[in-house]
This record gives C-alpha cells, structure tokens and sequence, in this order.
C-alpha cells in the first residue's frame, strides 16, 4: 500500500507539474477591489488585454468593491493558487493592515507577487495667488504659523492623508488637516478657496493645472515624473530621500506554482514595456513599472511595515 500510494503522488506532481508548464489551458479571471471605470479598474484591463493576446485565452476582469478593496483581496487570497483568480493590487493593500480592526488574511503572506505595474507620486498643490510660490516656502510658512495651514486631502486615512503625515513627521512640522470625501472634493475647495493647499493625486489635478486654475509644488516621488519633468520633487528640495507612491501590482494566492508565476512575470514584464501601454498609463497619471516577483514581494513588506507605523503614529483609529 505505501508503494502505490507513492507511485500515486509522484503520478499527481508529475500531472501538477506539466498543468502549470501548459499555463494556462482556460480562461483566467482578473479581480480587484474596485467599482468599474476607475484607475484600478481601468489599469486591469490595460494589463487583462495583454495577457489574453501573449497567452491566448481570455483574462477577464472582475471588479469586487467594499471595504476599501479588502473584499476583492480576501477573495483572491482564499482562490486556488493555480494562476486563473489573479489580482490587481493598488497601493490600499499595504494600508488596510492598520487601518483595519482585523482583516481576514495577511496582506504579504497570503499574496504571491507577480510585479509592480505602475506608480504614481502624489501631488502637494497650490492655487496661484495664494501667496505660496514653492514646496520651500510652504514648509517655511509651516514652521512659522504651526497648526495654521489648512490642509485638504481625501479622506482621514486616505493615501493623500497618509503622504501628508509622514511629510509633516519627517519635517517637524505641522499642518491643519481639513478631510474631504473622496478624491476630487478638496480639488474643488481649493480652486474655490476653501483651503490653500492639497495632497492629490496626479491624475485628479492634471486638468487644472494645464488650464491654469492650480499650481504644482512638488511631487512626492524620488525622481521627477515622466510628464511633469518640469515639476520638482520633495526629495530634491526639503527633504533627501523621501519617496511615497501611489502604485499597481499583479499578484495571485500564496503558493503559487512556479512554472505559473515565472510565465506570468514574463507576459507581464512584456505588456508593461510596450509603448502603447506606457502611454495610456502616463494617461491615468501613472508610469510603467515591472519587477522581478522577489522584488515586488519584499517592496510589499516594506510598504504594509511603513504604513502601518505612519497609521500608529498619527492615532488613526481602526475600522471595523
């Protein structure tokens, strides 16, 4: 008996193992944790569409929205790990750890990293005449009148908040945050003048800055961003070093094979590098980003760490 049950799992594995070399033989599913027609959504199919043509079955995109994209990753996360429930990451993964009660899967362990996809520095904005000309005097106004510079963002606990409270923290200074809902509202207050400055996405202000209604001061990426080379970043000018993103990521369950997931960093690598898709993504005020899955794996437990301690640190309270 213990001789045919070997033989049985040594036929199994060899059967497993040419499964995932033939990857894929069916449709495959793309999920996230988002409604439809928004950057998540739209950045999916970019990459869905490319991964259908390089592999020659159907990648079909599945937006499952609630609670901040948590349902969509513990979707995923309980998926078999056979590389057809794959999942677009976005830069709320590494947050939801802390700024959740309990959530029901890990946000590194339970992932396998295919790569990073995209990145997007955050904007530090301004409307003109308000009397604040650069990211320098921003910081010298701040240190000059602390607690006194309202401040808009999208929401307590937004990426836009998170960004502005490390860069008060590393800066030892401090703003009055003014909390809008959702991303586009403390856009309008401050072309209205409800506030003097905003922590943005580069996506929700490009329209108005090209018409002239709002200022950039500076970016929050290391380097300058491809279409806004013109646009300095906080690292070249107050503070060295500093680098927070927005970002995309292809992943799948924990224990992915890896004839799988060596083929879909291949076809990912691919997609992202081709010129078309660099364009619609600098559209989406995003830039094309790949990696090897290792990089992408250790980059994502960085960012769960980072953020959770910023989360800590500012005493944001947990959600349910």
């Amino acid at each position: 008996m213990c001789s045919r049950a070997w033989i049985l799992a040594a036929l199994l594995a060899a059967a497993t193992g040419a499964g995932a070399q033939d990857y894929p033989i069916r449709p495959v599913r793309l999920y996230h944790g988002f409604t439809p027609g928004g950057p998540v959504d739209i950045i999916a199919r970019l990459i869905a569409a490319q991964l259908s043509e390089r592999f020659n079955q159907p990648v079909v995109v599945e937006g499952k929205p609630g609670a901040g994209g948590t349902v969509g990753a513990n979707f995923v996360a309980k998926s078999d790990p056979d590389g057809y429930s794959l999942f677009l990451m976005a830069s709320g993964h590494a947050t939801a750890p802390g700024l959740y009660k309990a959530l029901p899967y890990d946000a590194v362990n339970d992932f396998t990293m295919v790569s990073m996809l995209a990145r997007s520095p955050f904007a530090i904005a301004t409307r003109p005449g308000s009397g604040i000309n650069s990211i320098q005097e921003l910081v010298q106004k701040a240190r000059a009148e602390p607690g006194r510079i309202d401040v808009g963002t999208g929401g307590v606990g937004s990426g836009m908040h998170l960004v502005s409270a490390i860069f008060q923290a590393r800066l030892g200074i401090a703003f009055n945050h003014v909390p809008y809902k959702g991303g586009n509202a403390p856009v309008l207050a401050l072309i209205s003048g409800e506030v003097p400055i905003i922590f943005s996405s580069v996506a929700g202000i490009t329209p108005q800055v090209e018409s002239g209604k709002m200022k950039l001061l500076a970016l929050t990426s290391k380097q300058r961003f491809g279409p806004l080379k013109e646009v300095p970043t906080v690292a070249e000018t107050v503070l060295p070093g500093f680098d927070a993103l927005a970002w995309y990521a292809l992943a799948g369950p924990k224990k992915l094979p890896a004839p799988v997931l060596g083929k879909l960093n291949e076809a990912t690598i691919a997609a992202v590098k081709r010129p078309e898709i660099a364009d619609k993504l600098y559209a989406q005020g995003a830039e094309p980003w790949s990696t090897t899955p290792k990089e992408a794996q250790d980059f994502l437990a960085g960012e769960v760490a980072r953020w959770t301690k910023a989360i800590r640190d500012e005493k944001i309270p947990p959600q349910d």
